[in-house]
């Protein structure tokens, strides 16, 4: 048997629960045992499973170790780093929702090659030591967002990302699903319930939306408003 263990600061056990939950499936598949626990101020993930199956679980566990990187720990980044005025709370949230999306394939392959092959992770650890460049990049951003950000740049910025964007992205209800219909929990990092499901398309880097099933209303609002044609409807969506 092969362990991999992953940990993070006490209060970041949310980040462990996003790692179990996403690779679960696999997890089951391969015969794996899985233990979160609490120990010494830190939250614990220990992964046991079978030397035949190690090396594809500890790819998708450092996968998922850097998305804990480049949303969670990019949003604490640039909520503590960006003081705008001129946008809602609700829109200040879908601002940082954007700029994270802006480079997260970048930033996620970034972390992804700075811990291939590592089966022990302090996520915390790598980020604060081995991630220099990366905060130097987040900290070079902040210098070109304004002090006062208003929604029509705002509505810009998204339409700014959604050119280069051409996969389609799937919402059923209050799921978003990704070009290959897996289902994605990235808003989960995030600290904040509201517009959960409409930053969650952002953070999903799609560039087209097809609407399978009705939405909460204020998402819906938001999607309307900052995708309009970019958005489709599925025939389930009237019935």
């Amino acid at each position: 048997m092969a362990r991999i263990r992953v940990t993070e600061r006490e209060d970041g056990q949310n980040s462990l629960l996003f790692i179990q939950n996403n690779v679960a499936e696999l997890l089951g598949g391969a015969d794996c045992k899985v233990n979160l626990k609490k120990e010494s101020g830190r939250a614990i993930l220990s992964i046991d499973c079978p030397d035949c199956y190690s090396e594809i679980v500890g790819i998708e566990i450092i996968d998922k170790v850097a998305e804990i990187i480049a949303v969670k720990y990019k949003y604490d980044y640039f909520k503590s780093a960006v003081n705008v005025t001129g946008l809602s709370e609700d829109e200040k949230e879908i601002l940082f929702a954007s700029l994270i999306a802006a480079d997260f394939y970048e930033d996620k392959k970034y972390a992804v090659n700075k811990m291939k092959g590592l089966c022990e992770v302090a996520i915390d650890g790598v980020y604060n030591f081995w991630l220099k460049p990366l905060k130097k990049k987040w900290a070079e951003i902040v210098t070109y967002v304004p002090m006062v950000f208003l929604k029509s740049q705002l509505k810009e910025f998204i339409s700014f990302l959604l050119e280069t964007k051409k996969k389609r992205v799937y919402v059923d209800g209050g799921k978003v699903y990704d070009s290959n219909y897996k289902r994605l929990f990235r808003a989960d990092l995030l600290p904040t319930e509201n517009l959960k499901l409409f930053r969650e398309v952002i953070l999903s880097g799609g560039g087209e939306i097809e609407l399978l099933g009705r939405v909460p209303k204020d998402d819906e609002y938001y999607l309307k408003e900052f995708y309009g044609d970019k958005i489709f409807f599925s025939t389930r969506y009237f019935g």
